[in-house]
């Protein structure tokens, strides 16, 4: 989602100024749509039937993670946020991820921190990530995908 707004200034020569930048009238909003694949859903329902457990790290936004998993056919349950789990204790945060399917605004550290505990309490965790902020994640699990943001593979 994008904010389009307007000023109109006085033609001049030079640098704008950080003033010019209040004051502004929002002309309105720019949404963009990216919509899961349609193998998204079937591939989810064979790793289930494959006694694979899927969780969703994410940084987006709560509405739009619980959205995407109810497209397609994950039933996301009670969704964390990245603030609740700022103050729990390792142990607390591991038996919250084991119960927990979608964590939504996480940081960087958070999706670590997560894997990582996941990986103590003894599963083989797998992440798939999309950029350079799921390093740490891809890092840390036991098997790290790397895909592009346009949802193509990486060669």
């Amino acid at each position: 989602m994008v904010a389009v707004a307007t000023k109109y200034l006085p033609a001049r020569e030079g640098d704008y100024q950080r003033i010019d930048e209040s004051d502004l009238i929002l002309e309105g909003y720019i949404a963009f749509l990216d919509p899961p694949k349609e193998t998204t859903a079937p591939a989810l329902k064979a790793l289930k039937a494959s006694g694979i457990t899927v969780k969703i790290l994410t940084g987006d936004s709560e509405l739009v993670a619980a959205k995407v998993c109810h497209e397609v056919g994950l039933d996301a349950g009670d969704v964390v946020i990245g603030s609740d789990i700022e103050g729990l204790s390792d142990d607390a945060l591991a038996e919250l991820a084991a119960r927990t399917t979608l964590f939504a605004r996480l940081t960087p550290m958070h999706k670590e921190r997560i894997v990582t505990l996941l990986k103590r309490e003894g599963h083989v965790v797998g992440f798939m990530g999309d950029g350079i902020n799921d390093a740490p994640a891809l890092r840390a699990a036991d098997i790290g995908i790397s895909v592009d943001g346009r949802g193509g593979h990486r060669p």
